[in-house]
């Protein structure tokens, strides 16, 4: 009784866990509902006939083995003498069978591993003569050595490391590595346990896919040095003979696990591998340690200006790249390959942030001389996509922008400068020419062009160089686009000729300059309890004693709003309508007003009720939730009126709460002094 392999793979599956219901094996297995009814057929017919229950099925637990079924017998059963290997399956076992074989190996031997016919062995190895021969090696037949490979012994390494990662990672391992390592099952645990009692010498702990990965490869590695295939000497590996770790391969090596007599060269082959292995704690020390950690901070901190997001705790988040990116500067310095099984998942769902995470790793290819294979660049991305999603920030929430300017490197980069600090809640995401434009792979909303082209995005054209008055221009464009608001043009032509009549002006352009700037940041309306929007006050003239409050508790989120909002309610700076409306928004675009944990700044539009630009802040002792997973117990009301004379105080509020010990400190405050103190340490010129 025979089983495929997608049978073999549902029966494993089956045989650690119940799965609940039909579209759960679905996701687990990626197979169509038929496929699997038909497998679940296959799968029955063998456990009936070898004695066993077939699969049963309970509402409460889903599809089960019953447990008169005992896991190991399974395993046993279930060899390659009852499983049918598929055509990758083959192909690996046979291109391992002539790598590593100290024996002449025929058809026959193929036949007997595989369990199929000699015209299937045979197209299989035409197959496997075509794809090696694409990476320069050989594959020959003779009747005194059989079959054998020849070509560069780097090359073959490579080969073998990576059909070794492909096989010990798939479902189907036990059945190969029993083609190919049968008998040998106990030195390879003694390799496995020698590995182990090097992570404790070195205070090292590698993944456990990485440690079952080496104790197979240094295997092989003595099976080639057995049947002659050694390594060509290789300078560059030299400096490692001084190392613990090469030290412990040595004392390793010199053990029966291993029966081959290791030249210099294999023993640094061993010791790079040692060294480039992920792992998920490394105390061991190296000369590179300091310029590492000094090379990724500055990675985080171009992260943080491309994206215009705070890293929190960035120093725990540098202690997690560097434990990953040592190991890999040796894999990627040495050519030793690694597959992150996660990178096509990430290039799909995460395009942007990859994006960015790539521009960032800039400053470490420089530094270093070499660019960082796309699978450590995944790598990277995890890591900082992991971080935002830890501290609450997402990217893909922001409109994201491209810059498209003809004029050179330098114009383009004061440009894309300009437009960052200017629009600072959007993502940027590269400067590229016209042409760069039509191949570009990533989506945007927004395009900011120094010249006229077709795009579907939303188009802004700029001059390349931007004044004063063509940014206040451009602010009130972007905000009518995006807000749909913006403050109507004030009528400075005629200001200036009912000035000329009564005075004599002697820089006219200054002076139109100055009455467009001070225009331009004026409140629509005054109130006795307004700031001048044209002075764009700081941030501590709008947190007030009348407008910091401090409570115990809230039952809501919307009362906690409503709450806060109640000084400028009272103060007559906002209208009962512009809580309404700060509520409403929340309840239809979710709590995006939580910028950071522990802080939200809920705000509306200005036509929805703001009178005069004002904040207000409430501090709770009990936090309100905003979402299951969003806790606030500091609440900021914005009410902006218009796109401009706020953003100073914003500023300043943002870089307060970029520090989480501010944040910390306003927590722990307990009265408003207290608070008044944090917010005028951040209220001063120097921090606009």
């Amino acid at each position: 009784m025979f089983l495929d392999e997608r049978s073999a793979s549902l029966l494993k599956l089956l045989q650690h866990s119940s799965i609940p219901s039909m579209s759960e094996i679905e996701d687990q297995t990626g197979l169509t509902r038929r496929q699997i009814q038909y497998s679940l057929g296959k799968v029955n017919d063998w456990l009936e006939f070898n004695s066993y229950d077939p699969v049963q099925y309970k509402r409460e637990l889903g599809y089960f083995l019953s447990d008169k079924i005992a896991e190991d017998e399974i395993s046993v059963k279930l060899t390659k003498r009852s499983y049918v290997f598929s055509e990758k399956d083959r192909e690996q076992v046979i291109y391992l069978m002539i790598l590593l074989s100290q024996e002449p190996l025929s058809v026959f031997h193929f036949q007997s591993a595989t369990g199929v016919s000699r015209n299937t062995v045979l197209n299989d190895l035409q197959r496997l003569k075509e794809t090696a021969k694409e990476i320069g090696l050989t594959i020959h037949y003779s009747k005194q050595a059989g079959y054998i490979i020849t070509g560069n012994s780097r090359i073959k390494r490579f080969v073998i490391e990576q059909l070794l990662y492909e096989v010990l990672n798939s479902s189907n391992s036990q059945m190969i590595t029993q083609c190919i390592w049968s008998g040998f099952e106990e030195r390879i645990a003694a390799v496995h346990e020698k590995l182990e009692n090097i992570e404790k010498q070195l205070d090292i702990t590698f993944t456990d896919e990485r440690l079952h990965e080496l104790a197979y490869l240094f295997f092989s590695t003595d099976q080639l040095i057995g049947k002659g295939e050694e390594l060509d000497q290789d300078p560059s590996w030299l400096p490692f003979t001084e190392t613990k770790e090469y030290l412990l391969i040595d004392e390793m090596i010199d053990t029966t696990a291993f029966q081959s007599q290791w030249s210099l060269t294999e023993k640094l082959y061993a010791t790079l591998h040692l060294v480039s292995m992920n792992r998920t704690k490394d105390r061991s020390p190296l000369r590179d340690d300091r310029v590492f950690h000094e090379l990724l901070q500055q990675v985080t901190e171009e992260f943080e200006r491309l994206t215009f997001v705070h890293l929190q705790d960035k120093e725990q988040l540098c202690e997690q790249l560097y434990l990953h990116f040592k190991p890999a500067f040796y894999r990627i310095k040495y050519g030793f390959p690694h597959v992150n099984p996660m990178m096509e998942r990430v290039s799909k769902i995460y395009p942007e942030l990859q994006h960015l995470t790539r521009k960032s790793l800039r400053i470490l290819e420089k530094e270093l001389g070499f660019q960082l294979p796309e699978d450590e660049v995944a790598y990277f991305t995890i890591y900082f996509g992991g971080w935002l999603q830890r501290q609450g920030t997402r990217l893909d929430d922001r409109k994201k922008a491209i810059v498209v300017c003809p004029h050179g490197i330098g114009v383009s980069n004061i440009l894309n400068y300009t437009l960052r600090e200017l629009f600072p809640t959007i993502l940027f995401l590269d400067v590229l020419s016209v042409r760069d434009t039509a191949e570009y792979p990533l989506d945007y909303d927004l395009v900011f062009s120094s010249v006229f082209m077709r795009t579907e995005a939303t188009l802004f054209v700029v001059p390349p160089i931007l004044e004063e008055r063509d940014k206040q221009k451009l602010n009130r464009q972007v905000m009518q686009e995006l807000y749909g608001y913006t403050v109507p043009d004030s009528d400075v032509a005629g200001l200036m000729k009912l000035i000329s009549k009564y005075a004599t002006i002697h820089d006219p352009i200054q002076l139109e300059k100055e009455l467009q700037a001070t225009l331009y940041t004026q409140a629509a309306g005054t109130n006795t309890h307004a700031v001048k929007e044209a002075e764009k006050p700081v941030l501590g003239e709008l947190l007030t004693t009348q407008t910091l409050q401090l409570k115990q508790h809230a039952a809501t989120w919307q009362e906690a709003i409503q709450l806060a909002a109640s000084p400028l309610v009272e103060l007559g700076t906002v209208e009962e309508r512009y809580v309404t409306a700060m509520v409403e928004s929340i309840e239809k675009n979710g709590p995006y007003v939580v910028i950071t944990p522990l802080v939200a700044i809920p705000h509306a539009r200005p036509e929805e009720g703001v009178r005069s630009l004002s904040m207000s802040l409430l501090k709770l002792e009990q936090a309100v939730d905003f979402a299951p997973d969003k806790p606030v117990q500091l609440i900021i009301v914005l009410a902006a009126a218009d796109s401009d004379s706020h953003l100073r105080a914003l500023i300043q509020l943002t870089n307060l709460l970029n520090e989480p010990a501010n944040i910390q400190r306003m927590l722990e405050a307990t009265d408003k002094e207290q608070l008044l103190e944090i917010i005028h340490n951040y209220s001063k010129e120097e921090t606009e």
